[in-house]
This record gives structure tokens, sequence and C-alpha cells, in this order.
């Protein structure tokens, strides 16, 4: 009996072998998989054939890779224990500091590296860091955006302009490693993540890599002035420094009924904003172009310039309000004998831009702008467009977009009809980011 209690009371060697090294595998949290160009991805390997490996990535979903672009992958696989006495332990290759560990073309291969905190290394080319999201085109995943926050370590294999808070823009190549991102300039300079404003290319033959843009293709059901289905199409084209944004915008809807055009109206935005610092900005060029021929508009410009204040700034959520004077011309499709077929009048017009992430896929995206003018152009009216953004895959989203258009005061035409003030359009279409 004593013998027993004192077994009990302390455990035998082997139990603490056992239990030590049944733990042991549980320390290597994934599998790891390293591609031939060295990106190397953290997750699951879910099947191995004679010429695949199926690999479930925590940053890019479920991944098939040819063994020809397959370095190694290393498994941690689970304990198997058949009895109390013999401990099976297997661990093949199980990965050792992979936070530390780097890809040993970093800063000689002539390609942008990026880590992220699950450890996952990618291999490519940095298109720009700005609004604390990195767009980064992988050599294995393609075109990717990631959250700046998520990210760990970046390498630039060339100098690109970097922008600091209250500061000119520092040409050099970039190491963000923690919280520190050091410019190799002329001298170098080491500051803070939390200072960073943006990362862009430069001019000149690296021009080119600066633009993105986006394009949305969907079936749209309008209620107001007509009830019928139509045609919309969505553009956005962007340029970026690291202290500048060009934007140019395009919303367009188009549709017949029984082979009479019923619906045809376009609106092409253009702004160009210049970062003061974290929190303003202002904007010296602001233009409107928007036709309209059902709502009596044949065509209306509008020109101006604003400032703005960044509400919002961080990673998963952005909030940006701004306003300014602008002046407008519109023409009218047709009006009533004696009436001008013209107006031109001052504006002042206030703009918002809200986004934030719902889930990692999932972003809500609302855009206002209102404009006050005088009575005869419409005293005042608005866009507003409230769209839910699902990433279907890598550069591929489901768009859901509800706008409406108002107008205080519609032009009558010709016959006397004074068209309705709003127009809603419920859209969902396909859009591809490039």
């Amino acid at each position: 009996m004593n013998r027993l209690n004192s077994s009990m009371r302390k455990p035998s060697k082997s139990f603490l072998c056992v239990l030590i090294l049944g733990t042991l595998p549980l320390l290597a949290r994934a599998d790891w998989l390293v591609a031939t160009n060295g990106e190397r991805f953290a997750g699951t390997v879910i099947a191995e054939t004679s010429s695949n490996v199926v690999f479930e990535s925590e940053l890019a979903g479920r991944l098939t890779f040819p063994l020809s672009k397959v370095e190694e992958f290393k498994r941690a696989t689970p304990v198997a224990l058949t009895n109390v006495s013999v401990v099976s332990v297997v661990v093949t290759n199980s990965p050792t500091n992979a936070a530390s560990w780097k890809p040993p073309g970093v800063g000689h291969d002539g390609s942008d590296w990026v880590q992220l905190k699950s450890g996952e290394w990618l291999r490519g080319e940095i298109k720009y860091v700005q609004n604390k999201e990195v767009e980064f085109d992988s050599d294995e995943l393609d075109q990717q955006t990631l959250k700046l926050k998520d990210v760990r370590s970046l390498y630039t294999a060339h100098r690109m302009f970097t922008r600091f808070d209250y500061g000119l823009p520092l040409y050099g190549i970039v190491v963000i490693s923690n919280d520190v991102v050091t410019v190799q300039s002329e001298p170098p300079v080491s500051l803070s993540r939390d200072d960073l404003i943006g990362i862009t290319y430069g001019s000149g033959k690296s021009g080119m890599r600066n633009w993105s843009g986006d394009f949305s293709l969907g079936l749209s059901m309008q209620s107001g002035n007509n009830e019928q289905t139509t045609l919309s199409t969505s553009a956005e084209l962007a340029r970026r420094t690291p202290g500048t944004m060009l934007l140019i915008d395009y919303l367009g809807n188009y549709s017949q009924v029984n082979n009479v055009q019923s619906a045809d109206n376009k609106r092409v935005n253009t702004t160009y904003d210049v970062r003061l610092n974290q929190d303003w900005f202002v904007r010296p060029l602001q233009l409107e172009y928007y036709q309209d021929t059902l709502a009596n508009i044949s065509y209306r410009l509008t020109g101006g310039v604003g400032a703005g204040y960044y509400v919002f700034d961080r990673t998963g959520l952005e909030w940006q309000l701004s306003a300014g004077p602008s002046y407008q011309y519109t023409h009218f499709e047709n009006v009533e004998p004696g009436q001008s077929d013209s107006a031109t009048t001052p504006a002042a017009v206030l703009n918002s831009y809200f986004k934030a992430d719902i889930t990692q896929r999932l972003t809500f995206i609302q855009t206002w702008q209102s404009m006050f003018t005088d009575d005869k152009s419409g005293q005042y009216n608005h866009h507003a467009v409230s769209t839910l953004e699902f990433e279907i895959k890598r550069h591929l989203n489901l768009d859901v977009s509800y706008i409406w258009d108002y107008l205080q005061n519609p032009a009558a035409r010709a016959d006397g009809i004074v068209p309705q003030k709003s127009d809603y359009y419920l859209t969902v279409g396909f859009g591809v980011r490039f």
C-alpha cells in the first residue's frame, strides 16, 4: 500500500517523458510550405499526390502547388500513442524559430519581400503602402491587399519614395522591421511606423507602377423616373505617390425597354489630393462631369478646390471629410419656351468617404457628395453610394451597391413635365482589381 501511495504522489520518469514528448508537436502550430521562389506559407498540408501538394494557407486559403514549385514543406504531425509504455513521436522538419527565419534571397534577388506576423513570407513587387494598407503583387498569389498591422517586416529591392508625418519625401531602399521604418537615404533615417504616411515608386520608367484600379460590371434595378433593368458599369483608376493621390472614378447606367433607350446617365469624378500630414490634406483639383437625359441634364460640369480631414485613418477603418468652393455649368436637354437652356452658378461641395472592414473578406464603403447651388441649377443635389464589397478570391470581388441621386428642383422639360427628384439604383456586379 505504501508503495502504491508513493507512486501516486510522485509520477514516474517514464510518464513525464511521455507527457513532455507528447506536447512537443503541439508547439508546431502549423505546417509550412516553402516554394522554389522562396515564398513561405503557414497552414495545413491537406493532401499529397505524386504531382501536387494541396495546402490550406492562413493567408490565401486553399492552394495547389505542383511539386516542381515546392522546395520543401515542413509538417507538424500529431503524436500517435499506441501503448502506455511505448511512445511514438513523429515530427518531420518541425520549424524552429519561425519568426526569425529569413529567405536567403532577401536583399539579393532583385525582388521585394514581405513577412507577415504569422511568419509567412511573400516575394514579388510592392505597389504602394498607403492608408495603412500594403498593395503587393506576389509571385504565387498575384496581387494582394495586406493590412499594415499584419506585416512584421518589409524589404524593398529598389529605392522608393517614403513620406513621414511633417516631412519631405525620402528616397532610398526601405526596410520595415517591427515598429521601425528605415530609409537608406543620405543620411539614413529611421522613424516609427506610426509616423509613416506612404511608400511608392518614383516617376520615370517606374511611373506606371504607381497606377492601380478596378472595374465592375453588374445588373441594376431602378425605380423613380423609370421602372426597368439597367446595365451598370463602374471603374476606378488611381495614381499614388507617398504624399499625393490622383483618383478618376466612373459610374454609368444604360438600359433599353422594347428597343427604346430608357436610361442613360454617366458620372466621372476626378480628384487630386495632397497629404499635408496624417490628419489634413488639400484638394487643389476636383472636377465632375455628369449626364442624365431623363433628369433633363444634357451635361453638367463642376470644378473646384477643397481641403479635408481624416476623422479615422487606421487599419480597417477610414473616414475622411472634405469641403470647398466650386463653379458649376449645366446644359439642359430641353426647356420650356422662353427659358434659358443653360445655367451657371457658384457652388459649395461637401464630400464624405467612409470605409470599414466588417470581416477579413467583407468591406462596407459609403461615399456621399452634396452640392449647394442657386435655384436655377437645382438649389441642392447629392450623390450617395453604399457598397458591400466581398472578396471572392484574390483580385475578384462581388459588389452590391445602393445608389441614391437627388435633385431638389429639377428643370421642367419642354413639354412642361418636371422630372422626379430622386433616382434609386440597386446594383449587383463582379469587380476586378488590377
